[in-house]
């Protein structure tokens, strides 16, 4: 009867531990969809990056002389005074001490709008799989203000029919099947409050379950297996990579894949803490157990 009761108590033990395993990955998933400090911690720190500055001044400077209307570039002198102006506001808006903030205004940008999108996926399975855009609009209306500082008034009537409202760049187009992946995970990580509710209440039952000193080798061996399992999660997930390139949009990529990895990482070591504190725990309570029963 003993050792039923213990094993009942490993099983609900080890369900809880997987219900444990999936509020972690829900909650981290739901902090990165739904809150703008993660991702701007992950893919802030690239506008300081030379290269980077250099590919986004490139893409603003194209964007910007293709918003240009083209009948005003072949006006004599105007045109080429409007390209050297649209290039010497660019360099100086990503000079300017507001480019961090235009910077992080993109960011969020981009993960609403993409959030909004696998939403709108998940309510209606019919819809096209959205394309993932970085906004650059907040540096887009930074630019169009430093057009007006850096140019002449003289140009001033001529760079006010300049539209450069909306500037974004593509990312990438997952397809139908892995964006509707995306879209159900994303919105079942909303759930880990419940997640995380179900797992406690898993382990104090399986604790309740057991004899009193099988409840605590049924402890021991679900916390060595969550040991386990996160150390081999943590590596696979160490492992992930993404082929580099050397434009504006493979920079973020990538740079969303290595701070998305080391992002994960960091948020689960608390759990190894935790678990490893479970084993001590589990170990105490069998020595205290061994030492009453055999007085």
């Amino acid at each position: 009867m003993s050792f039923m009761r213990s094993f009942i108590a490993l099983t609900v033990l080890l369900v809880a531990v997987a219900v444990g395993f999936g509020a972690m990955g829900a909650h981290w998933v739901d902090r990165l969809a739904r809150t703008p400090a993660p991702l701007q911690r992950i893919i802030g720190p690239l506008v300081s990056d030379s290269e980077i500055t250099a590919e986004l001044s490139s893409t603003l400077t194209a964007e910007a002389k293709k918003a240009v209307p083209a009948e005003m570039l072949e006006l004599p002198l105007i045109g080429e005074q409007i390209n050297q102006v649209i290039t010497v506001a660019v360099v100086t808006a990503l000079a300017d001490p507001g480019v961090q903030r235009a910077w992080n205004e993109s960011i969020n940008r981009s993960r609403v709008a993409y959030v909004k999108a696998l939403d709108a996926v998940r309510e209606d399975e019919t819809l096209e799989a959205p394309t993932i855009w970085f906004d650059l609009s907040p540096f887009a209306q930074l630019g169009k203000a430093k057009l007006m500082e850096v140019s002449a008034e003289p140009l001033h009537p001529y760079l006010d029919q300049v539209q450069l409202d909306e500037v974004r760049l593509p990312l990438g187009q997952p397809s139908e099947s892995i964006t509707q992946s995306i879209a159900d995970g994303v919105g079942a990580a909303r759930n880990w409050p419940w997640f995380y509710a179900a797992a406690g209440a898993l382990a104090v039952i399986g604790l309740v379950i057991g004899s009193r000193r099988g409840r605590w080798v049924a402890l021991l061996l679900a916390a060595a297996a969550a040991a386990v399992g996160l150390w081999f999660g943590r590596l696979t997930v160490e492992r992930v990579a993404f082929p580099e390139g050397d434009s504006l949009a493979a920079a973020v990529r990538t740079r969303i894949v290595e701070g998305g990895t080391q992002s994960f990482l960091d948020f689960t070591q608390p759990a190894l803490y935790v678990v490893y504190g479970l084993i001590g725990l589990s170990l105490l309570a069998l020595l205290l157990a061994g030492t009453t029963r055999r007085s």
